[in-house]
């Protein structure tokens, strides 16, 4: 492979890397925004009456707003939750493995196994009990 070629392979792939990182940020803030709404939310529940003007909140659905029963918004705002925590988890994932190709490409061993051992898994309840 040309020393160009390899040059813009790395160059494209720390880019992608870089963008990688900026969305697991946005990701993790709008996460860390659903969850002060679901607190917000389970506070507003806790001491109000179900069918009172108080047991209901208007959440924003993109580009419009709905007023539904607390409840509710409350499992909207959740499910939103383990959507996020799926996306960023999705992200890190592909993160680690442009990270070691990124080190492989590069020629840095080090690096390369730091990387590999990135990659590691925790072990789930049923691979313990056959160990």
């Amino acid at each position: 492979m040309d020393i160009v070629e390899n040059q813009a392979r790395i160059e494209a792939l720390a880019e992608d890397i870089l963008t990688d990182k900026q969305l697991s940020v946005d990701y993790d803030r709008r996460r860390q925004e659903t969850r002060e709404a679901l607190r917000n939310l389970r506070h507003q529940t806790q001491n109000v009456r179900p069918n009172s003007r108080l047991a209901t909140t208007t959440i924003n659905m993109g580009d419009f707003f709905l007023e539904v029963p607390a409840a509710r918004a409350q499992i909207i705002v959740e499910a939103a939750q383990k959507e996020l925590d799926g996306a960023i988890d999705d992200v890190r994932q592909r993160l680690k493995k442009k990270v070691e190709l990124l080190a492989q490409l590069e020629g840095d061993e080090r690096r390369e196994s730091i990387a590999r051992s990135m990659n590691l898994k925790a072990m789930n309840e049923r691979d313990a009990r056959q160990s």
